[in-house]
C-alpha cells in the first residue's frame, strides 16, 4: 500500500515578487530586450565589431542611468573596472584580432558586473577570499532571482497590464511557429518571396537573432533587476578550515628547499638568455627555446599562486597578518616565481630579435607582464595586508587589454615587420602578413611593389584573394576595415 506521509510536493510552494512592477521597469526591460537582440547578432554574426562597441556602450549607459542611486557611493576599484572596460570595448571597432577581442569580451563583461553591483550599494568585504566571494554572491543571487524577477513582471496589478502581458506572451509563443511556417511561405509563393526579400535579405537569419536574443535577454533582464532589486546582505560564512603554522611552515621549506636545488642546477639555463647566448650544446631551437620557457612560466607560477593564496588563507593569523615564519618562505616562492617570469620574457625577446614579431608574441609578452605585476602585487599583501591581488589583477589586465585592444596590436606587428624587413633584419613572411588580416592589407600592398620578384608576386596574389572579403554592413565595421578597404580599391 502506498504511504503518502513522507510525500513531498510544491502545492504550497509560490515564488514572492521581487519587486513591484513600475512603468520604468517595463521600459527597461523593453530595452534590455532590443539591446540584447542586437548584442548577439553583433557577437555571432557581424564579428564583434563595430556594432558591438555601440551596443556595449549603450548597454552601459542605460544600466549605469538605471542602478544610479545617489545614496550609494559605489566601490573606487570596481568604478574604475567600470570606466576600464567602456574603454576598452572600443577595442572592437579597433582591432581584427578575434582572440584578443574575444578575452575582451569575457573581461569587460565581469568588470561591468562588478561595477553595477558596487553602484546598487553592495558591499565588498575585504578579505583573502572576498573577491570571489563577492563575485559568486552575485552571480548566486542572479541566478536565484530568475524567477522572482519573472514573477514581478507577470503580476496582476491593473487591467491593462493584464492585457499587456497576454499580448507579450502570445507573440513570444508565436515566434517559435514563424520559424516553420515562414520559410515554407516562402518557398510556396514567388510574389510572397519577393515582398519578404524586399523587406529582409535574410528572414530565416533575422528570426533566428531575434529568438536568441530574447533568449539571452532572460538572464539579462534577470541580471540587471536582481543587482537592482535584491539588495539584502547575504550571510556570511567564514572560512573554517585552518591550519597547523608548523605544519604549513614545514610543507613551505620543503618546497623552497626544492626550488634552491632546481634554481643552482639551472642557473646556466636560466641566466644565458639575458645575454642572447644559448646554452652550450643545447639542442633545441630559438622557439622551442622560448615556447619551453613559457611553459615552465605558466605551470610553475600557476602551482606557485595556488600555494601562496591556499597559505593565506588557511593560516593562523596574527593581526589578520600572516605569521613572519610563513612569510619568508611565501616570499621565497614568489621571487623565484618572478625570476622564472623575468627569464621567460628575457627569452621571448631574443626569439623576436631573432625572427621579428607575431602576435601571439606580444600576447605572450604581455601575459607575463600581467603576471609579474600579480606576484608583485601579491608579495606586498603577505606583509601589509592591503592591495587586493584579485582586484589589481583585473585592473591590470583591463589596462594591458585595452592597450593590446586600440593600439592594434596586430598593426603593429604588421608595421614592425614590415619595416624590420626593410632594413634587413628579418625575412618577410608574405603568407603571416596576409593572416593578420585588415591590419597585414596595407602593408601586402606595399610588399606588392617590392623589388624582391618573389615576394611581390606572392603578396599580389594574397591581395587578390581579399577583394571578395570586403563587402560588410555598418556594424562589422572597424578601423582597420576602413583602411584596408581604401588600400584594396586603390589596388584594384
Amino acid at each position: 500500500m502506498y504511504d503518502n506521509k513522507n510525500e513531498v510536493t510544491l502545492k504550497n510552494y509560490t515564488v514572492k515578487p521581487l519587486f513591484d512592477r513600475k512603468p520604468s521597469d517595463l521600459v527597461m526591460a523593453a530595452v534590455l530586450i532590443l539591446l540584447s537582440i542586437f548584442g548577439v547578432s553583433a557577437v555571432f554574426w557581424d564579428g564583434i565589431a563595430l556594432g558591438y562597441t555601440i551596443v556595449y556602450l549603450l548597454f552601459f549607459a542605460c544600466v549605469w542611468i538605471f542602478l544610479k542611486n545617489k545614496a550609494q557611493k559605489p566601490n573606487l576599484a570596481f568604478t574604475v573596472c567600470g570606466a576600464l572596460s567602456a574603454v576598452c570595448s572600443l577595442s572592437f571597432c579597433v582591432t581584427s584580432n578575434m582572440f584578443l577581442k574575444s578575452v575582451i569580451l569575457i573581461v569587460t563583461a565581469v568588470s561591468a558586473l562588478l561595477f553595477f553591483a558596487s553602484l546598487s550599494g553592495r558591499q565588498y568585504q575585504k578579505s583573502d577570499t572576498g573577491f570571489i566571494e563577492y563575485g559568486l554572491d552575485i552571480i548566486i543571487k542572479i541566478f536565484g532571482d530568475l524567477s522572482a524577477v519573472a514573477k514581478s513582471f507577470f503580476a496582476k496589478k491593473d487591467k491593462k497590464s493584464k492585457v499587456f502581458i497576454s499580448v507579450i506572451i502570445g507573440v513570444a509563443c508565436a515566434l517559435p511557429a514563424l520559424i516553420v511556417i515562414i520559410p515554407l511561405l516562402l518557398k510556396s509563393d514567388e510574389a510572397f518571396y519577393s515582398l519578404i526579400h524586399s523587406l529582409f535579405d535574410d528572414l530565416t537569419t533575422t528570426i533566428q537573432k531575434t529568438i536568441f536574443g530574447v533568449a539571452v535577454s532572460v538572464f539579462v533582464i534577470g541580471a540587471v533587476f536582481s543587482i537592482k532589486y535584491n539588495t539584502e546582505e547575504s550571510q556570511k560564512t567564514a572560512l573554517s578550515i585552518k591550519a597547523n603554522n608548523i605544519s604549513i611552515l614545514s610543507f613551505l621549506c620543503v618546497l623552497s628547499l626544492v626550488y634552491i636545488v632546481y634554481l643552482f642546477s639551472q642557473l646556466a639555463y636560466f641566466f644565458s638568455a639575458f645575454s642572447s647566448i644559448l646554452p652550450e650544446n643545447y639542442e633545441f631551437t630559438y622557439s622551442e627555446y622560448a615556447r619551453r620557457g613559457f611553459f615552465e612560466l605558466c605551470v610553475i607560477s600557476a602551482i606557485n599562486l595556488l600555494i601562496v593564496f591556499v597559505v593565506s588563507v588557511i593560516s593562523n593569523k596574527t593581526k589578520k597578518k600572516i605569521p613572519l615564519l610563513l612569510r619568508v618562505p611565501c616570499t621565497f616562492i614568489i621571487s623565484f616565481t618572478l625570476i622564472i617570469i623575468f627569464t621567460a620574457f628575457s627569452k621571448m625577446v631574443m626569439y623576436i630579435n631573432a625572427y621579428g614579431f607575431t602576435v601571439k608574441r606580444v600576447l605572450v609578452s604581455a601575459f607575463m607582464i600581467w603576471m609579474a605585476v600579480l606576484f608583485i602585487t601579491l608579495i606586498i599583501r603577505i606583509f601589509t595586508n592591503k592591495p587586493d591581488v584579485l582586484i589589481i589583477g583585473l585592473l591590470t589586465a583591463l589596462i594591458i587589454l585595452s592597450v593590446l585592444g586600440i593600439g592594434n596590436v596586430n598593426a603593429q606587428v604588421a608595421k614592425y615587420n614590415y619595416n624590420a624587413y626593410r632594413g634587413g633584419n628579418i625575412k618577410m613572411d608574405v603568407e603571416y602578413m596576409s593572416e593578420l588580416g585588415d591590419e597585414g592589407v596595407p602593408y601586402l600592398y606595399k610588399l606588392s611593389k617590392s623589388s624582391d620578384k618573389g615576394i611581390s608576386k606572392q603578396a599580389k596574389k594574397e591581395l587578390s584573394h581579399k577583394k571578395d572579403e570586403y563587402k560588410k554592413s555598418i556594424f562589422n565595421y572597424s578601423y582597420s576595415y576602413y583602411k584596408a578597404k581604401k588600400v584594396l580599391n586603390r589596388y584594384n
